[in-house]
């Protein structure tokens, strides 16, 4: 019988761990936390064949519908019956044997969400471990086998493999779905992939000021906010793949992707300008950092002071914008 495996992940990074269940070929959970955020990876017989996360949550029924194999109408429908019969089956088998989606699309498609996920999670690199040996259903030919994709990725560093599952994405739009029994599914979202306004990516953990932003300036763009530099760097790969070239507007000051630190808007302008050179980068930011101004403008973006916290119903957030308008304007 396997025994479990549990540890820190400052003792063992994600790919050694990958590696050692991979090459035991070990069925079971993998359970994965790190501030706040947990991780649910399932295996059989060391090939991967489920994942979730708190941090990045994408259903099969929402890439499914991105990729207009099927119709929202139908993931509704089969989701209702997955609920209804208490989850005795996985949503892609009532997709396949009810509705007649073709099996070897939800496989592949399966395997596209794992390996979505699993990407995100390379930049988790403080928490713990928990593997629990268990019995695994599978969605037959559903898997990844995560030691081969090591491998073929090499030693890249964590940021470099977060970079590569994000081009490996094939669609999201700006809001994650939720988890695929429970998750509801969006249309995909047509504007923001062929938008007739410039495209403009915010990203900001200050929901008030995102949101009053996106109100701001959604007569001029199409904005899309997003919290979390993951979920933008996926907006931003599908607009510059579909041919799109989106403005970014950064806060300066946020988590970084391992949820450490506070300059993560400095963390996402650095990914960016090394895979997107030719994108508009704003900076923003209500804190004065010199040292991280003066790199993000020799990086070649525009820096702006934004409004503090609350005051985005009063004078500063008006000249802020009408600052901000000017800049965009001169970017597109």
């Amino acid at each position: 019988m396997q025994s479990g495996l549990h540890g820190t992940l400052e003792e063992l990074g994600l790919d050694e761990i990958l590696q050692i269940v991979g090459v035991s070929r070990r069925t079971g959970t993998l359970l994965l936390k790190s501030r706040g955020r947990e991780a649910v990876l399932h295996f059989r017989d060391g090939l991967l064949v489920r994942a979730a996360s708190t941090g990045f949550q994408q259903s099969l029924g929402e890439l499914l519908v991105r990729k207009g194999v099927v119709s929202p109408e139908v993931v509704h429908q089969a989701l209702a019956i997955q609920q209804q019969e208490r989850f005795k089956e996985r949503i892609g088998t009532i997709l396949c044997q009810r509705f007649q989606v073709d099996l070897q699309t939800i496989e592949k498609t399966v395997r596209e969400q794992i390996s979505n996920v699993l990407m995100t999670l390379f930049a988790w690199t403080d928490g713990s471990f928990d593997f629990s040996p268990q019995d695994i259903e599978t969605v037959d030919a559903a898997y990844l086998d995560p030691v081969q994709l090591i491998l073929e990725l090499g030693d890249s560093a964590p940021e470099q493999l977060l970079i590569e599952g994000v081009r490996m994405q094939e669609a999201l739009g700006a809001d994650a779905g939720q988890t695929e029994e429970l998750g509801e599914v969006a249309a995909p979202p047509a504007a923001a992939m062929a938008p007739a306004r410039p495209a403009l990516v915010v990203v900001d953990d200050d929901q008030a000021l995102a949101t009053a932003v996106t109100t701001a300036l959604q007569d001029d763009f199409t904005v899309s906010a997003h919290a979390r530099s993951e979920e933008a760097l996926v907006q931003i790969d599908n607009l510059y793949r579909s041919g799109v070239r989106p403005t970014i507007l950064v806060d300066l000051i946020m988590p970084k992707m391992d949820g450490s630190g506070v300059l993560g808007g400095l963390e996402l302008v650095q990914l960016l300008r090394r895979n997107f050179t030719s994108l508009s980068i704003i900076v923003v930011s209500d804190f004065q950092h010199p040292d991280a101004i003066n790199e993000v403008e020799g990086l070649g973006c525009r820096y702006l002071d934004k409004p503090r916290r609350g005051e985005v119903n009063g004078e500063p957030f008006s000249l802020f914008v009408k600052n901000l308008k000017c800049s965009l304007q001169a970017q597109v």
